[in-house]
Parts: structure tokens; C-alpha cells; sequence
């Protein structure tokens, strides 16, 4: 585990309230969630991230596309790639958008501003305050990444079950600025009916913790729209997180 950040979270908050909604519907949005200078901060520090596409392969592991990857390939293959996603999106799970690998790249530079975040999201004080909403089973550690779904980009219907990591809830803290509802890339939870129970639209400095398996989908961002859809996203987990 690292050093405490000096991200602070909103001294103001209450956990309590947010811990009630979530016993009860094992979804909470906590607005206003850091420190408002904290998350400007943190906003200017993503809007300068150099991002790597990920997309599913066909056994539904993640592959990173970094310019490395696309000089060595060609345009054209990767181009090819992506095709194939779109191809799985319309018969089960994909997805595509810009990510940025919060815990592997801190193991190989952990002085880039941007670790600040990292260390914030590997910190007891975020891992407590999680612990404090969800309540149930000790927080271990948690697992991030750094988001930016672009004009096009999506991530189909899932419930975030996973092989090997024992998550807990599932997490984003949005940086979205003035996004329109008719942008899409909402957040949208689905009943066993295909109905969409709720959805929230892409905001600023909130936190949104929800229970794992869950399922839930992020609708695709419209072709014209004209803001970056950027968060913090991971999972909550009981053992201890790998960080290297």
C-alpha cells in the first residue's frame, strides 16, 4: 500500500446517508465527493493523459493499443481489430474507449502528476470511506484505471463478475463537464427484463459505488458530442491490490 495522498475527500461528506441508499439499492452517487480544488486538479492532470485504446479480443481479454502497437501492426490491422469488436458489441459483451493503466503505469514512473490519483485511489482514506458505504466484508485494496470514451465509444451490457479479482463494488468518479443527456454515455443499470432500471449522465467530482455483479452498460457517446467523458473507474476488492 502507498503513502496517503494529499487528495482530500470533501470534508463536509457524511458517509452515513450514502451508506443507507446503498444498503438499500446497491447504487449511490456521492456528488461533490473531493475537495473542489483536489478535483480540478486532478481534471487538468487527465485532460493532458496520452490514452491508449483497449478493446476485447475474442475470448473477451482486454488488448492495449498504444502507438507502439499501431506502428508495429499498421493502421490497416488495427483498423481490422476494432471492426471485430464492434462485430461482438452486437451479440454480447465489448467494448471500446481510451484507458489509461493507473497502477501498471505507476510501477514504471510513479512521479507523474497524475499518480497523485493513483496513490489517493490506493490510500486507506479512499478505501475507508468505500468500506464505510458498501459496508459488509473488509476493503483489501482496489483495482483503477483512467477512462476517456470518445464520439462512438461504448461498453456493452456486463456485471463485472470477474476469474480472479474478488470485487467488492465497482467505482467511477467522474470529471465530465456540461455534458447534455443527448450525448449519451450514460451509466445504465438493466433488470433481468432488459429494462433500464436507472441511469446516471456523465458529471463532475462525483463518485457513483455500486454492488458487484451488477449489470450495467455505458451507452455509447454520440458522434456529436463535444465534451470529454473522462473518470476514475475500478473496483473495490477484499484482498490486498497488485500495483506492479
Amino acid at each position: 500500500m502507498t503513502t496517503p495522498s494529499l487528495i482530500r475527500i470533501n470534508p463536509a461528506l457524511d458517509p452515513a446517508p450514502f451508506a443507507a441508499v446503498y444498503e438499500r439499492d446497491g447504487v449511490v452517487q456521492i456528488p461533490v465527493f473531493l475537495d473542489p480544488v483536489d478535483a480540478e486538479g486532478i481534471a487538468g492532470i487527465m485532460a493532458g493523459l496520452t490514452w491508449n485504446v483497449v478493446a476485447p479480443d475474442e475470448t473477451s481479454e482486454t488488448l492495449v493499443i498504444s502507438s507502439q502497437v499501431i506502428q508495429k501492426f499498421g493502421e490497416a490491422q488495427v483498423r481490422q481489430f476494432l471492426q471485430g469488436a464492434l462485430k461482438r458489441a452486437s451479440k454480447g459483451f465489448s467494448f471500446v474507449h481510451l484507458s489509461y493503466a493507473l497502477q501498471d503505469e505507476y510501477g514504471r514512473d510513479p512521479t507523474a502528476p497524475i499518480h497523485r490519483a493513483t496513490e489517493f485511489l490506493q490510500s486507506r482514506t479512499f478505501l475507508d470511506f468505500g468500506q464505510t458505504v458498501i459496508g459488509g466484508d473488509p476493503v483489501g485494496g482496489v483495482r483503477a484505471q483512467a477512462s476517456n470514451y470518445r464520439p462512438g465509444d461504448f461498453l456493452t451490457l456486463h456485471d463485472d463478475s470477474h476469474k480472479s479479482d474478488d470485487r467488492l463494488a465497482a467505482f467511477t468518479l467522474g470529471f465530465t463537464r456540461d455534458w447534455r443527456p443527448d450525448w449519451g454515455g450514460q451509466l445504465l443499470f438493466h433488470d433481468t427484463d432488459g429494462q433500464i432500471e436507472r441511469g446516471f449522465k456523465p458529471g463532475f467530482n462525483v463518485l457513483t459505488l455500486f454492488r458487484v455483479p451488477r449489470a450495467h452498460s455505458v451507452a455509447p457517446v454520440a458522434s456529436y458530442a463535444a465534451a470529454k467523458r473522462l473518470s476514475l473507474t475500478g473496483w473495490l476488492v477484499r484482498e490486498a491490490a497488485r500495483t506492479t
